[in-house]
Parts: structure tokens; C-alpha cells; sequence
């Protein structure tokens, strides 16, 4: 029983490899089941007793590594004083991480996210998780006196992951043909400089 399971992992670890691959090298409309299972050296009919189809492929790729997003941040967070500080932390962080795994990045931000289906998914719900780190970050930065007392959280959260689609959306249609912290530190103060209150204090 166990070489089995580990088998059927092995393979479910296979096609989900070969879909993202594909995905990411032709383009969700472009690639078909047919690709996808000869890329992962299976039948079209074996592929079906693990998916549904490209749709349920392109759902479940990303809920891996949003996953292990959300396990790290908290560590990587853990220390940092001052909200500013939390904040340019969280924005390297994630750029970091989305450097480090393109093709992941690429269907999240190209074919995933404008998906209606992805609002209905596990991933979803991660990523809610992912951006309520920035709404903790932004009420510290209230109580400690780092942004405005009048600042809207739900607001400043909007805008901070606004500029880091932006910022990685146009990475990715470009080809990654240069590094996503070009110009980061002059467009991220720029940014906090509209929460900011009046007698911020950075922390360090």
C-alpha cells in the first residue's frame, strides 16, 4: 500500500510538473490535456483519474508554493521592529521569492489570478492569509505612530499589493529580462510616503 500511494504521489507530482512547465512555456489556452500527458509520459485517460482537466491542473498548481510562502513569512518577519521596516521587509521578501520560482509566479499572475474559478480555490484563501500579514503591519504602523492615524488598512493593503502585481506582472511579460529590485527602494518610499504620518518614527 505505501509503494502505491508513493507511486500515485510520484506521478500526481509528475503531471502537475509537466502541466506547469507547458503552462508557463506556451500559455494556458495553447497547451492541451493531450501535451500535458505525453509531457508527463501518461495516457490521456490515466491522467484523468487525477485531474479533472486543464482547469483543475491550473487550480492546484500554485497551492503548493503559496503554501510554503505562507510558512516562511512568519519567520522571516519574526525580530523586525518598526512597521516600515515589516513593511520593506515583506516586499523583498516576496520578490525574492517570486525570482526564485518564475514559472510558479507566471501562472499565478498571468493565467490564475484573472481565472473567476481562482476566488473558489484553497489557494485563495492562502493568499487572503498571505496579505493579512500587511493589514497587521499596517495597524501597528497606526498604534506606533509610523503612518497616519486616519490611515484605511483594507486601503493601504490595496495599494501595497496593487504595486507588487504591477511590479511583477510587468517583470513577467517582459521576459524577466531584469531584476524585479531595480528602482525598488526609491518606488518603495514613494509608496509609504502616502501612509506615513506626520511624525514617523522608523524603528530599526
Amino acid at each position: 500500500m505505501t509503494n502505491r500511494g508513493s507511486n500515485r504521489e510520484d506521478t500526481k507530482s509528475r503531471i502537475i510538473e509537466s502541466a506547469k512547465r507547458l503552462f508557463a512555456e506556451q500559455g494556458y489556452q495553447k497547451t492541451t490535456i493531450t501535451d500535458i500527458s505525453r509531457q508527463a509520459g501518461l495516457s490521456e485517460a490515466a491522467l484523468y483519474e487525477y485531474f479533472q482537466g486543464k482547469e483543475d491542473l491550473l487550480l492546484t498548481i500554485p497551492d503548493l508554493w503559496v503554501s510554503e510562502l505562507l510558512k516562511d513569512l512568519e519567520d522571516q518577519l519574526f525580530g523586525i521592529k518598526g512597521a516600515i521596516n515589516k513593511l520593506r521587509k515583506y516586499l523583498w521578501w516576496n520578490l525574492k521569492r517570486i525570482e526564485e520560482s518564475p514559472l510558479d509566479a507566471k501562472i499565478v499572475y498571468l493565467f490564475l489570478k484573472t481565472n473567476a474559478n481562482f476566488l473558489k480555490t484553497d489557494v485563495y484563501s492562502n493568499v487572503k492569509i498571505l496579505y493579512g500579514y500587511l493589514l497587521d503591519i499596517f495597524e501597528e504602523g497606526k498604534a506606533n505612530g509610523e503612518f497616519r492615524s486616519d490611515l484605511n488598512p483594507y486601503i493601504a493593503r490595496d495599494i501595497f499589493v496593487g504595486t507588487m502585481d504591477h511590479i511583477v506582472t510587468r517583470w513577467l511579460l517582459k521576459d524577466r529580462s531584469y531584476s524585479l529590485f531595480d528602482n525598488l527602494e526609491e518606488l518603495f518610499e514613494l509608496m509609504v510616503e502616502g501612509f506615513k504620518g506626520r511624525n514617523c518614527k522608523n524603528l530599526s
